[in-house]
């Protein structure tokens, strides 16, 4: 990304709008608890699909890469929603399930990350 295109307008305008979207979508989803925070889980395996995805599809378009990644994937996926489960998961006293849910998050959002470069 060149100097430039931090102040475009258009690109800004785009990143707020997905990020929204992406943000209510993953409160949306977070509501799908169980034996794991599953909703959280698919948000963050969905968005690194879609990252992937579009670093290959809009490989000469920053403005859609900006839209799509940052903001669509980076609403739509958070860290602070996958640490603030883990560490509810380890206050609760299950000690298995924030280290199953981590590792679920780190190779599945990984795996669809690189499943999103295939398919961009």
């Amino acid at each position: 990304m060149i100097a430039g295109e931090v102040f475009n307008p258009v690109m800004l305008i785009g990143i707020a709008l997905a990020g929204g979207l992406g943000s209510i979508i993953r409160f949306a989803m977070s509501r799908w608890q169980g034996y794991l925070p599953w909703g959280i889980l698919l948000a963050n395996i969905t968005a690194s699909f879609f990252a992937g995805w579009a670093v290959i599809y809009f490989t000469n378009d920053n403005t859609w890469i900006a839209i799509t990644v940052v903001g669509l994937a980076g609403g739509l996926s958070t860290f602070s929603s996958w640490a603030a489960a883990s560490v509810q998961l380890v206050a609760s006293g299950k000690l298995f399930r924030p280290a199953l849910y981590t590792l679920l998050t780190l190779i599945l959002s990984s795996t669809a990350a690189y499943f999103g470069l295939l398919l961009g």
